[in-house]
């Protein structure tokens, strides 16, 4: 028993090293997600795991659970090391057993330049094979990188033979471990006979899985059946039984032209059928998920065996939907329906069975009616606020506490005893509890006064955050705000959804490569988080007279100047304008990086604050400590004593 515990302890804490080395690497917080940038495994299944907030990339759990130094039968001499690779670099050379390209997590010697991937490194070695296999003898492993010829197959190799030391002769390890004829589950009519050439009237495909055939595989020249390795050693269940799925036991009958009771389908030729029903079905189809979330509508939907009689388009790639298969449907809408594959694409559905959870725990009021037009708000329980349908347009100091935005012409509530409490009416409607589009965590609104970054605009903000449950994440209320499908002004004929495996993106309205954008589906538009929560319309000590707005690029041969610094601007990106002055403002200089961080007078700001923003509004400008120029930005961040006129000194200088 003390044993079993230390047992555990130690690979508890094997655990926790491995997660600090990652965090060391990846800003990373707990999800589910699909391919696993540690393994390349995992595109056609979900699994829990860990997402990177810079740049998108998914560790399946098991991945950082690995162990942080093994030994391995392929390289004794030493032990190998864990190495994770940054996101900005590339893992240089490949696996030594697979051939294939190191991902972000492998094990390494670095002594002899030795390198294996995970999925290797966990596979298991024999140091001998023998038995009633292709060879008489027993055949013993040769732990080194040395060229052979395998005497089964013929092929050239370099690497991890396994010898016969009384013969003289090499074989890979599939060709040694391969026996001339075995009798296999999923074709018991025949028994299959081990081949090295593919014979010209076959596909060269493995008849159950799709993969390409090698240098050894299993055959049935009667009925032109074919199994690799990897099949033949791990053969699907002949039969299942799954209630939810069938009421009956399904039966395997590869090899069969048809069409999936369940998603519509006909790419993929191994039905599990029951006879008595004349129902067919993909082994993969058989455990959906059957309440799900996504962000292609507002309602949960459910999966059906079929739909009522009628003309379906598919609610996300509008093609046709076969009304007597299976399909997601919504209670609350009799006339959307989606593909079962849609449905569950990656980036559309969250990856969570909501089968046994209570929708009215996925979002929380932040507020209680009191009367018409007055309300209770969580954030200040001490006074009832009212509103108000309208400022007078021109008091720009009148800040909202959730956005720290002025509220210019925006409905908004007021305490009706404290002056200086003010929240825009869509402020004061966020929901206290809701699960956020980005991360799909549960998140809680709370106010916040000090400064934060946003883990998905990347800006600094004050105000009212969004915090997930175990505090790795903080979303500020712009984009804790944003809902799927978006729909933006600038793009008006098709709706946004956020898309996360964009590391090559470029924001349609700055140029700026993005690693989490939203984007439409129809024609490959893509806004940047931060581009998409710009004001629309704003106030500039360059022209107190009027507001300025936001534009959204022309096509145009006109030269264009920003007032501010002077310089060309390019009027295909997105800039502010005067529509009474016709002037023009680069979106940079007209809000500077802090624009969301309450600015402060230096005279009003305690001792106890080591960092705040203030307006940069003096006669002579200051000059920045980052970058040792005259600040231009509106706003001037102060922290530690330094003055930092943008994001890019504050990092630089700190």
């Amino acid at each position: 028993m003390k044993r079993k515990h230390k047992t555990i302890l130690e690979n508890t804490k094997v655990k926790a090293d491995n997660m600090e080395i990652l965090r060391k690497v990846y800003h990373v917080y707990p999800t589910r997600g699909l391919k696993c940038a540690g393994c390349n495994l995992g595109e056609s299944y979900y699994s829990d795991g860990y997402r990177c907030l810079r740049s998108g990339l998914f560790f399946h759990k098991e991945c950082t659970d690995s162990s942080l130094v093994i030994c391995n039968l392929y390289h004794p001499q030493h032990s190998l090391k864990m190495k994770i690779v940054a996101e900005n670099e590339d893992a240089h050379g490949e696996c030594k057993v697979c051939r294939g390209n190191l991902p972000k997590m492998y094990y390494y010697c670095s002594i002899c330049d030795f390198a294996i991937d995970l999925i290797c490194a966990k596979k298991e070695v024999m140091l001998h094979i023998e038995g009633p296999k292709i060879h008489e003898h027993r055949l013993s492993l040769v732990p080194e990188v040395i060229r052979f010829t395998c005497h089964l197959c013929g092929l050239l190799d370099d690497r991890f033979p396994y010898v016969c030391n009384l013969c003289d002769l090499s074989f890979h390890k599939d060709c040694g471990e391969s026996t001339p004829e075995i009798n296999y589950s999923s074709h018991p009519k025949h028994p299959l006979k081990c081949l090295t050439r593919i014979p010209s009237y076959t596909n060269g495909k493995c008849c159950l899985c799709g993969n390409k055939l090698h240098n050894v595989f299993y055959h049935c020249s009667i009925c032109n059946f074919s199994v690799d390795v990897n099949c033949a050693k791990n053969p699907p269940p002949f039969t299942l039984v799954h209630p939810k799925a069938h009421a009956h036991p399904l039966i395997l009958m590869p090899q069969r032209s048809f069409v999936c009771n369940a998603c519509g389908m006909d790419d993929d030729p191994n039905p599990y059928v029951c006879p008595q029903c004349n129902f067919m079905i993909h082994r993969n189809c058989i455990d959906i998920p059957r309440i799900i979330k996504i962000n292609r509508h507002v309602h949960r939907i459910s999966y059906n065996h079929c739909l009522d009689v009628g003309e379906w388009r598919c609610g996300v790639c509008r093609k046709e939907i076969k009304w007597t298969c299976g399909a997601y449907s919504c209670s609350e809408c009799p006339d959307f329906a989606i593909h079962l594959r849609c449905a569950t694409k990656f980036g559309i559905w969250d990856g969570i069975e909501h089968e046994s959870i209570s929708e009215d725990t996925l979002e929380v009021k932040s507020y209680e009616v009191i009367e018409e037009g007055v309300i209770k708000h969580f954030s200040h329980e001490e006074h009832t606020l009212k509103l108000k349908e309208e400022s007078d347009g021109n008091d720009e100091y009148m800040l909202c506490k959730a956005c720290t935005y002025p509220i210019f012409s925006s409905p908004f509530y007021y305490c009706m005893e404290c002056d200086d409490f003010i929240l825009h009416q869509k402020c004061a409607y966020l929901p206290k509890k809701k699960i956020d589009p980005f991360f799909k965590m549960l998140m809680t609104l709370r106010p916040f006064d000090d400064v934060l970054l946003c883990d998905a605009c990347k800006n600094y903000s004050q105000g009212f955050i969004y915090v997930s449950d175990n505090k790795e994440i903080y979303l500020d209320v712009r984009c804790g705000s944003i809902s799927e499908p978006f729909v933006h002004e600038s793009h008006p004929l098709h709706s946004l959804y956020i898309n996360y495996s964009a590391r090559d993106s470029f924001c349609s309205a700055c140029g700026d490569r993005e690693t989490m954008v939203l984007s439409c589906d129809e024609c490959g538009f893509v806004l940047g988080i931060k581009c998409s929560i710009l004001p629309k319309m704003v106030k500039h000590k360059y022209d107190k007279a009027h507001f300025l707005f936001l534009c959204y690029g022309e096509q145009t041969s006109d030269r264009y100047w920003c007032e501010i610094c002077e310089e060309v601007l390019d009027p295909e990106k997105w800039f502010y304008s005067c529509n009474h002055c016709g002037i023009t403002f680069h979106v940079k200089c007209t809000l500077g990086d802090f624009t969301w961080i309450e600015t402060r007078g230096e005279t009003s700001v305690g001792n106890s604050r080591y960092r705040y923003c203030i307006p940069n509004n003096r006669i002579n400008r200051p000059v920045c400590d980052g970058c040792d120029s005259r600040c231009e930005f509106p706003t001037i961040y102060k922290l530690y004593g330094d003055t930092l006129c943008s994001l890019q000194c504050l990092q630089r200088k700190f």
